[in-house]
This record gives C-alpha cells, structure tokens and sequence, in this order.
C-alpha cells in the first residue's frame, strides 16, 4: 500500500471517530469534568501503548508541556461545550480555530499576512456569528462562548504542534489526556454520578476509539499524507458531528446555525487548498 493512499484511509478514519465525540457525549448524563476525567485517562493510556509498541520514548520538556496544556483545554472546553449547546455549533465554532492562528502569526510572529489570509478573519468571524444568532432565546448562549475559548486551545494545538518531533507530540498529546483526567477527578470523585451501560458504553467509546485511537490515526496520517489532505479530511468531524447528534438524539441546529456552518467550513476549506497551492509557487519565485 502506498505511504499516500495509508495515510489518506488514516486520516478518513480520523475524521469518522473524532466525528462521534457530540453523540456519546450527549448520552451521558454526568458534569462535563467527570465525563473528560475518564475520558481523558482512557486516551492518555492508548497514546501510552502506542508509544510503547513504536519504541517512542516519553518526554517532558517545555514544549510537550505547551502542547499538553492546549490539549487539555481543548477536551475540557470541547465536552463543556456539548452540553451547554448544540453539537452543531460546538464543533464549528471550535473549527475557526484557524482564525487565531492567523491572528497569532500576525500579531506575535509579527509575519505579514496575504490579502486572502485577512479576508478569511472577517468572513469567518461572520459564520460564526450566525450560529449565535440561531441560539438568541434559547439558552446556549453560554455554551457558544466556552465553544470560542475551545478554538483558542484548539489553535494552541497546532501552534505547539508545529516543527516539532514525532516524540514531541506524542508526548505533549499523552500528557494533555493526563492532565486533563487529573482536572477531572475531583468533580468525578464528588459528583459519583451513575455508572450505566449506556455510561459505561460511551465513556469507553470517547476513549479509547473518538481520541486515543483517533489521535494515533492522526499521527499516522501525517507522516504518511500531505498536510492539504489531512485539512481536508479533518472537515469530516464539523460535517458529520451535527448529523450523527440528529439522527440519533434528534437535536435540531437550526437554520442559522446550518447557514453559519457551511460558511465556516467552506471558507477554512477554500483557505487550506488555495495556501497549498500558492506554497509551490512561492518556492519556485526567485529570491
């Protein structure tokens, strides 16, 4: 099999697991720090044995530390977010992460950013809020704002996350679940919320297969698989997240959000194929 077609099938299997996390999390009954609490240690165990059958040796350093912390961010956020609010628009909101890291390379890397770059902000920025506006009267506004500070971390994600060793993000991913179950136990330990099967079902599914197999895949991906396809394959998870939370738990977004969701996703979509495009040929201008 070629590295290519591996890493393209990694990336679609990615995509399809990240893309139960609204679902399962929807079933579950608990506060949201109980539920990320074993979660999180179920994942932080799978990126262990992962690492453990590569020979990766696990690392701590400032740089796995940063990446950890993103990581914990984004777990905790991301579930808080499912509960205060739709699946559909927790997932959305979270994938403008793009947008900060734009502003982050303008405004801390003090890079220059192409005209498109600055014209994708605003758009964007727009999309998202539509999705606010389909949640006006009903409650969600809170959980819109802890989707907004989810996609920071996110954010945080692939900055720490760039040139950075395999063993590096490995280590930064498996010490992020750590540290995001450590967060957790408490409220776990005092909530003792009801172990059900359906409980029991769904933690081991968000585990073990939606983020610690998940980000094993990932990993694989993108040794095997251009970035371009890895971006493109990641818009699975915001496309298929509100669905499955459709079908199965009969949750409407609401036109506005659906309105707001194509455009986020369409434009971070067009950004990531025009910026692959346009890399080759800078390359190839004269200095």
């Amino acid at each position: 099999m070629k590295q290519t077609t591996k890493g393209t099938l990694a990336m679609i299997a990615t995509g399809l697991l990240w893309s139960i996390g609204g679902i399962f999390i929807k079933l579950i009954p608990w506060n949201p720090l109980a539920i990320v609490s074993l979660r999180g240690l179920l994942g932080g165990l799978v990126m262990l044995a992962y690492m453990r059958v590569r020979g990766i040796r696990p690392v701590i350093d400032k740089n796995t530390l940063k990446l950890a912390v993103s990581m914990a961010g984004v777990c905790i956020t991301f579930v808080a977010a499912n509960k205060l609010t739709t699946a559909a628009n927790a997932i959305v909101i979270q994938y403008c992460a793009p947008v900060f890291v734009l502003l982050y390379i303008a405004l801390v890397q003090k890079k220059k950013l192409r005209p498109l770059d600055i014209a994708v902000v605003p758009i964007t920025v727009f999309g998202v809020a539509l999705c606010f506006v389909g949640q006006i009267g009903k409650g969600h506004l809170a959980g819109d704002i802890v989707a907004v500070v989810s996609s920071v971390f996110f954010a945080g994600m692939f900055i720490f996350s760039e040139g950075v060793s395999e063993q590096t993000r490995t280590s930064g991913i498996m010490q992020g679940h750590c540290l995001t179950a450590l967060v957790g136990l408490p409220v776990l330990i005092v909530t003792r919320p009801d172990f059900t099967t359906t409980t029991i079902l769904s933690v081991l599914v968000l585990g073990i297969f939606q983020i610690g197999i998940a980000n094993v895949l990932y990993s694989i991906a993108l040794k095997n698989a251009p970035l371009l396809t890895c971006s493109l394959l990641a818009v699975l998870e915001p496309l298929l997240n509100p669905v499955w939370v459709f079908l199965f738990a009969g949750e409407n977004p609401g036109v506005w959000s659906l309105v707001g969701g194509v455009i986020v996703v369409a434009v971070i979509t067009l950004w990531y194929v025009y910026d692959a495009r346009r890399q080759p040929e800078a390359a190839a201008e004269p200095a």
